[in-house]
This record gives C-alpha cells, structure tokens and sequence, in this order.
C-alpha cells in the first residue's frame, strides 16, 4: 500500500496505556520478546501465563536474556518485580476461572501457540480452542485491549496481497497452522472485546549483530538440516531448489519496534502485516547463493521448484534435505505480497524497522556458521577441495552431462 493510501488511516489520538499486561506463552521466543518491550517501553506489571511445567526460574532466565540483550544492560530485582508468574490450569477451559487472581488486568497479549504441523488435533486445541478461552477470560475481566499475535501466512495461498483485515478463506493453506491462525483471528475479531491483531512473517536474528534467540524454525532449521545432514562429506555437485521470488523475513528487533508502536498506537480493530519490504528483501536464490559461499561445491544445479528435481537422481542425503524441507519450499516458491498501510504509517511518523535485506540476512548467516562446530570441521577437513568459483547449472540443463560425475559424488 503507498504512503498516500496509508495515511488515510487514523492511529489513536492519545497512546494507549496499560497498567497491568497478561501475557501468553510468556516463555517461548515470541512471547520473551514482548515481555521484554513492554518491560523497556511502558511501566505496567506483567503477569507471564505458562504451562505449569515452566518454573518461574525458567520464565525469568528467558525474559532476562532478552530485555539484558535489548537493554544493553543488567537484569535487576526492579525488573524482576514488576513481573509475575502464573501457572496455565491442567484444562485449558479453566482459563476463565482465573478472574479472581487476575485483578487489575486491563490488557492481553496472546502469543501462545501450536507450531506443530503434524498434529492437527493439538493445533486446534491450542491456537483455536485456548484463543475461544481466553477471550471469554478477557470478556470477565473487561479489558480495554486485546492484541492477538498470529501470522503473516495466516491467508493461505491468495493471488491478491494479504489485505489488513480480516480473511477470506483462501484458495489453499501451505500448512494447518496457517489454517488454526485464521481461525482464532476470527474469534478474536467477534469475540466483542477491544483487539487488534498483528502478523508478522518468519522472524530472524537482529539486524546489528545477527542475534537470534528463537528456537530451530523457518531459516534456522533450514541451515541446521544442511548442516546435519550433509556437511559431514563434501560435495562436489548439489542439487538446489532457489525461485527467484523475494522471502518475507522479519528481523527480531523489527518486530519488537513493531509490537511497541502498534500496541500504543493502533485503533482498535485494526489488523497489521508486519513483514520487511519486498524490493529490499533477498530470495532463496540469494540465501543458496550465500551458502555455497561456505560449502563451496565444484558444481551447483539450481531449479525453480521441487518439482523439477531429480530426486532419484542426486545423493541421498541431498535428496533428505529437500524432502525435509518440502513445506518451507513450497512457501518459499509463492510470492507472497501483503498490505502495509499501518506499518507505512507508524514508519512516516518516526518508527524505527530495519527491515531484511540481504545484507541483513548474510549477517545472521555469518553468525550462525561462526557458532557451528560442525561447519569449522567442514571447512578444516575439506579445505583442499572447495572450489573457488563454482560452476552454476540453471534449472536442470545440463543434467545427463554430469552423471558419471554425481555418481562418483555419492561414494
């Protein structure tokens, strides 16, 4: 959306201002991030609600390491004061009966979630059952706002930019989770309760330093399963899917900025992509491109989709990666484009959101290799053999010129 467009929008007349947060999922990745914002940005007490399995040692060393990270500074017992830790009950249902220990409360922010793909039944549960719960908590406690925090693929497969508002059901969803997400901002958005409801896409390390504090997702865990899976022998030829289509990447720090604004400022009902700039952004092409600086094969064969592989073809462990990483591909391959006329507008009036480039990506590259073990034994015991300049094959041309040659890569 242009500038123009945006700043038809109205943000709020006066920031909002809370006194008392209750914060889900308090103790994952995004949910450390926010509970570190508002600690910097506003001065409200913050109750953490958890599984009960999470100690409150546990919930305090993962806030810590992120406001001391963001802070540049020491964890001290004021901080830690204005904090509480709260157990989810055994049954979700029961969230609603924790009114009377939830006093003063006048704001939610639901970051808990299932990520697990394969288990459609807990995803419901959780990012569809636990939002109906909530809302109905946040209803009996009369808050005056409710940010809900889902997901920038929360459209599914559209041929039209994600629009900031709520969603049509779409043509397919890459996975179930996309699915779940839609549906809880659904309930979010008639639950009758003052909200709004950001989407950020796949968040990575910051944009200064490559700090990244999440778990083995997105990005992540595409470099983990390389490196596991076939950074023990070196490869003279590799076999890569790499669509030139922009990735939508989202720096941490970026996202933080985001929360912070949008939480203070936005109208209520409002929805907001938060995703980096396409134009700026690098491709899966780039990210294959930055990688093989590193593992450096004689020959790289690149394809637009998985599709065009010969996965019968290449080696087997080559071939595990690719099958691993089928889903992450797939949405890697579709040009996602999205609405930003929120963001634009915060931006036009001072934010501060660095959003992903290449640059900023080959950062938090850099400092994952540095930190790999596995890649410094990659590079010792393989270094007579890295080639300097790889040769590049588009799209599978070439193929049958190089048989004999992969079939002595796979011994």
């Amino acid at each position: 959306m242009s500038l123009s467009a945006a700043t038809a929008r109205q943000l709020r007349r006066d920031p909002f201002q809370a006194s008392h947060v209750l914060v889900t999922g308090a103790n994952g990745y995004v949910g450390a991030l926010v509970v570190a914002s508002l600690l910097r940005d506003c001065a409200a007490r913050i109750t953490c609600l958890v599984r009960p399995q999470c100690s409150e040692a546990d919930l305090l060393a993962a806030i810590g390491e992120e406001w001391e990270a963001q802070s540049h500074g020491r964890w001290s017992n004021a901080v830690q004061a204005r904090i509480r830790h709260l157990a989810l009950p055994d049954d979700l249902a029961d969230v609603a009966g924790l009114v009377p220990r939830l006093e003063g409360v006048d704001s939610i922010v639901h970051c808990a979630g299932c990520l697990d793909d394969h288990d459609a039944a807990q995803l419901r549960s959780v990012n569809v059952g636990y939002t109906a719960h909530l809302l109905l908590l946040a209803r009996r406690l009369g808050v005056r706002r409710f940010v809900y925090v889902s997901s920038a693929y929360s459209s599914g497969y559209q041929p039209h930019p994600t629009p900031e508002a709520p969603l049509a059901d779409p043509v397919r969803d890459p996975t179930p989770h996309t699915r779940s997400k839609r549906e809880a901002e659904r309930l979010v958005a008639a639950c009758g309760v003052p909200f709004i409801v950001l989407r950020p896409s796949h968040l990575i390390g910051t944009s200064d330093t490559g700090r990244y504090s999440g778990k083995r997702y997105g990005l992540y865990q595409q470099w983990i399963g390389l490196e596991r899976l076939v950074c023990d022998r070196y490869h003279a030829e590799f076999h890569a899917v790499a669509p030139e289509v922009p990735l939508s990447l989202l720096h941490q720090d970026a996202f933080c900025s985001a929360f912070k604004a949008a939480f203070r400022w936005l109208p209520d009902g409002a929805f907001m992509n938060i995703v980096s700039e396409p134009d700026e952004a690098p491709t899966m092409r780039d990210l294959w491109d930055m990688w093989f600086d590193v593992t450096r094969p004689a020959t790289i064969h690149y394809y637009p989709t998985l599709g065009d592989v010969p996965l019968k073809a290449i080696h087997p462990r080559q071939r595990a990666c690719l099958i691993f990483a089928h889903v992450d591909l797939e949405i890697a391959s579709h040009r996602w484009t999205f609405d930003t006329g929120w963001l634009d507008l915060l931006r036009s009036g001072g934010l501060p959101f660095a959003g992903a480039t290449l640059a900023s990506v080959a950062l938090c590259q850099r400092r994952f290799v540095e930190s790999s073990l596995v890649l410094a034994r990659y590079a010792t015991a393989f270094a007579d053999r890295l080639a300097m300049r790889p040769r590049v094959v588009e799209a599978g041309r070439e193929f049958g010129a190089h048989d004999a040659g992969l079939a002595e890569s796979h011994n």
